[in-house]
């Protein structure tokens, strides 16, 4: 069996590109430089796994590398492949749609596109992306699924002395799920790969809980001054809000879904466990990175607010991290890691401000009753905020210093 990744980055690699090793297919990967001139060299990599308590390493040998630039080789290892990954991130399936159109328009079976993108449409917008270079009926032939992922790898390192590994860092766990109905016979096996009826269903399980969370313990933290996620998850208050960020969540999907897909307490004190997890070395940077993205309509903060009120539940905690999420706009900046430039927030300066900002941002329209608890929210956080002003208590918010200006606002908001 044979697969390309395009993509060599932690969930390319460490994710996709190691379970399909475990698996027994024979492994292409595609990317840029440096990472690549490193694989090419080794033809191997290692990724750490570890939960918190225990770690065990892997390696992933006997690749075959392609760089970008090499357009014809990989148009044909992707044609006779069984299976191709994408994680390039979503704001670039643009730019590779042309590459795999050509590379499955040589293909003499129906090929398995999997997108590892953290995206709901990366399946089918990649279906229709490809449509549009070979014709809707030869792009059916094959099969176009996203992937709900269900590990996360904060880390790439790259070898820092001749004879090293490239290694990668990040969780152990193995299941993602996939479209059922978006496959195509004959179905490629994969370690850990699930087919679900309910696609949509299991994408917004994980995005309204798990990220959820993560998002609300990445803003909150960066506001109390915490570098590292499993310190701010550390904090009793930023715990509970993010507990209490992930129950209104849950009852949205519990409300829309069914409580199996909802989950149970159980299953939101297991997450919270894998948020404390201090081996990963996680960063609020990194996981608060793409902020204008995570702030959309049906995203993590936003989306799960909005499936909240349906449910009759006041999304409180939803609307507090979406409120630390605007109070500042740097955070892109300092994660780096993106392929592509991302959309940079400005921070409101007032409440006309945040009604601009949500309206252009996440759809809401000024005034409506999420708008306004969130602007609320802003009114108690983000009016003592300015970089270097660190939160030392959420629920009565007390900072470490404040100006004249700063404490009238938070009067008008006490």
């Amino acid at each position: 069996m044979r697969a390309v990744v395009i993509g060599a980055g932690p969930i390319g690699c460490g994710f996709a590109g190691r379970l399909l090793h475990r698996s027994g297919y024979a492994l292409t990967m595609v990317g840029r430089a440096p990472v690549v001139t490193q694989l090419a060299r080794a033809r191997r990599y290692a990724v750490r796994l570890t939960d918190g308590h225990t770690q065990r390493e892997e390696s992933v040998e006997g690749l075959s590398v392609l760089d970008v630039a090499q357009t014809a080789e990989i148009e044909a290892a992707i044609g006779a492949a069984d299976l191709v990954c994408t994680a390039v991130g979503p704001r670039n399936l643009d730019a590779v749609a042309p590459l795999l159109a050509r590379g499955l328009g040589q293909a003499s079976q129906p090929v398995t596109v999997i997108a590892f993108e953290n995206a709901e449409d990366a399946g089918p917008r990649l279906r229709r992306l490809v449509g549009r270079q070979l014709g809707t009926q030869r792009a059916d032939r094959h099969g176009f699924t996203g992937a709900v992922i269900g590990a996360v790898f904060a880390h790439r390192l790259m070898a820092q002395h001749p004879g090293d590994d490239l290694l990668l860092i990040g969780e152990p766990h193995t299941e993602f799920a996939v479209d059922a109905h978006a496959l195509r016979d004959p179905l490629p096996p994969v370690e850990g790969m699930v087919a679900v009826d309910d696609f949509t269903a299991f994408y917004l399980r994980k995005l309204y809980r798990y990220s959820a969370g993560h998002a609300t313990a990445a803003y909150l933290g960066r506001l109390k001054g915490y570098r590292y996620l499993h310190a701010a998850v550390r904090d009793s208050e930023i715990r509970h809000a993010v507990h209490a960020a992930m129950a209104e969540g849950r009852a949205g999907l519990a409300a829309a879904y069914c409580d199996r897909i909802a989950g149970d307490e159980a299953e939101l004190d297991a997450i919270l466990q894998r948020f404390g997890n201090a081996a990963l070395g996680d960063t609020v940077a990194r996981v608060g990175r793409d902020v204008a993205r995570k702030l959309g309509h049906r995203e993590r903060l936003v989306g799960a607010a909005r499936l909240a009120e349906r449910a009759g539940v006041a999304p409180t905690r939803l609307a507090e991290a979406t409120a630390a999420a605007l109070c500042f706009g740097d955070l892109d900046g300092a994660a780096g890691g993106e392929a592509s430039p991302v959309r940079r927030v400005r921070r409101p300066r007032d409440s006309d401000d945040v009604a601009d900002s949500l309206r252009n941002l996440a759809g809401l329209q000024p005034g409506c009753p999420l708008a306004r608890c969130i602007e609320a929210a802003w009114l108690r956080l983000g009016a003592g905020w300015e970089d270097g002003n660190l939160l030392l208590a959420l629920d009565r918010p007390l900072w470490a210093w404040a100006g004249a200006g700063d404490q009238r606002a938070l009067a008008r908001a006490s």
